[in-house]
């Protein structure tokens, strides 16, 4: 299954074969390591300091654990020189502790330092368990744990080992799909674990940040995964909101850019305005919302394309007031004529040859021109930015409010609607040719249709032809035109408006 849009990808697969294997080696290293070896000290005296910000620009680096001192060194080296600053790496509880009670802390210790000595800040993530912690019937390193009160332990040996050296715990990665959390999503299961290790990350390192969701986009199928939005309101009705501090989504697409997606039902973007919404509904607004992960294969897109997208994707996101830090997948490809997707995410190619999005990442875009027009508009009636300005038709642009939709029809002239005014519109593929007034407002589309609102009536919509023929006196539509006995018809409050071939439109007035 690959996520070019709305389906999750194949790599989380693949990472979890390649773990299974490093897990084993992990073992054999570690019985044939002398203790005394095993528990050396992170040395890094050098924080560095998160900028919990949309202009935090990093690398998501999964495969920098396995790598030893030279491969390391180099590697943070190429993140200097990018100007990159945060990095987000994996902590997996199966490559610390493949033996029960005996601990390994060299691998990451090596990167912590590192990066540390780069003055990088450090997000981890904190998964995979061993095989003797995960749950019976799971698939090993991603299968959920056998105890969640273990992995509660675990992460506070982690916080403990990194205080003031981490900067963010992410709690798990990626549980609304069976390849993060087999051996089936679990939102309550997921809950459990938050509430299992938040505390005690707390309790171990009081400033440090702690992540939870870490959600993939992408949709419901079965048993196998659930959208993130569902999977977040059930997060909430579980009673996730006290144990996380921000939340982590993941927008993987290659089949249209990050900022493209509004107009169109269950795409990244949608999908995160959706998260948004319920964040707010939840009284969790002053909470900001991290991208960990984001990136293309160069076997699915070419370089430029890569490019274009991530340029996409860094702009749009530093249009949003509840966005955080912005983590890229990833730095350098496994093998770059492989035609295995997860071996080519890369910016740069497997022999440090630069792909162009690596000049991308170096010196990064800005907001658009459209975009700075919009953002001198701070009506608070508008309510809080939900979208990034998007684009309805060649010619005009749009923003989603919580209590209203911004549209520019044309450079620096604006027009209002109604929320429920505004998804209607955008479900009819609608741009507006009218101010919202007296209880409607005109649109224009494959066809012209007007849309009539009051919270009353709710928002309902008529074509050309209805809106030729529509009198004061029938009041506000209380149904969308539809086919009933073989007539097109809109009701209204006070009568019907009918359409039939060859007849045209007929107004009734109710008595």
């Amino acid at each position: 299954m690959v996520r070019g849009g709305r389906k999750f990808r194949r790599r989380e697969f693949i990472r979890t074969t390649l773990g299974a294997i490093v897990s084993g080696l992990c073992v054999v290293a570690l019985i044939s390591t002398p203790t005394s070896q095993r528990h050396r000290q992170v040395v890094t005296d050098n924080v560095a300091t998160l900028s919990n910000s949309a202009t935090t620009l990093g690398f998501a680096d999964s495969r920098i654990y396995f790598y030893d001192d030279a491969k390391v060194a180099d590697t943070v080296q190429r993140w200097v020189a990018d100007n990159i600053r945060t990095v987000r790496i994996g902590i997996p509880w199966s490559g610390v502790e493949s033996v029960k009670g005996r601990m390994d802390w060299s691998r990451s210790d090596r990167v912590v330092n590192a990066a540390g000595a780069a003055d990088i800040s450090v997000i981890a993530s904190i998964l995979s368990p061993p095989w003797w912690a995960t749950a019976f019937g799971a698939m090993p390193p991603n299968g959920r744990p056998a105890s969640t009160e273990a992995y509660g332990l675990f992460a506070a040996k982690v916080a403990e080992r990194y205080r003031g050296k981490i900067a963010a715990y992410e709690i798990w990665n990626e549980p609304n799909g069976f390849t993060g959390y087999s051996p089936k999503p679990d939102p309550a299961g997921y809950v459990k674990l938050m509430k299992a290790a938040y505390p005690r990350i707390k309790a171990a390192d009081p400033g440090v940040i702690v992540v939870g969701g870490v959600l993939g986009s992408g949709s419901s199928w079965g048993q196998l995964t659930i959208n993130p939005v569902t999977f977040l309101s059930q997060m909430y009705a579980h009673g996730a909101a006290p144990f996380f501090d921000a939340l982590s989504y993941h927008p993987y697409s290659w089949s249209m850019k990050f900022s493209a997606g509004m107009q169109q039902p269950g795409t990244p973007v949608d999908q995160l305005v959706r998260m948004r919404k319920i964040m707010l509904e939840q009284g969790d607004g002053a909470k900001k919302i991290w991208v960990t992960e984001y990136g293309l294969p160069t076997t699915r897109v070419s370089e430029s394309t890569q490019a274009a997208y991530i340029s996409d994707m860094i702009s749009t996101w530093r249009e949003l007031p509840y966005a955080g830090p912005l983590m890229l997948y990833t730095t350098r490809d496994i093998n770059s004529h492989s035609w295995n997707d997860e071996e080519r995410f890369g910016i740069y190619r497997s022999n440090w040859a630069p792909k162009l999005a690596q000049k991308v990442v170096q010196s990064p875009p800005g907001t658009t021109e459209v975009f700075r027009r919009f953002s001198v508009h701070t009506d608070p009636s508008l309510g809080e930015v939900l979208s990034p300005v998007y684009a309805v038709t060649s010619k005009v642009w749009a923003q989603m409010r919580t209590e209203g939709t911004l549209w520019e029809t044309a450079p620096g002239s604006f027009l209002v609607s109604p929320t429920p005014v505004a998804d209607l519109a955008r479900s009819q593929k609608g741009a507006p040719t009218s101010a919202f007034a007296n209880g409607y407002q005109d649109f224009a589309g494959s066809q012209r249709f007007r849309i009539w609102y009051s919270p009353q009536t709710g928002a309902h919509w008529g074509n050309a032809e209805f809106v030729k023929k529509w009198v004061p006196e029938l009041g506000l539509a209380t149904s969308s035109q539809r086919w009933v006995n073989g007539a097109t018809r809109v009701d209204f409050q006070r009568g019907v408006m009918t359409w039939r071939p060859f007849i045209g439109v007929k107004v009734y007035l109710s008595q």
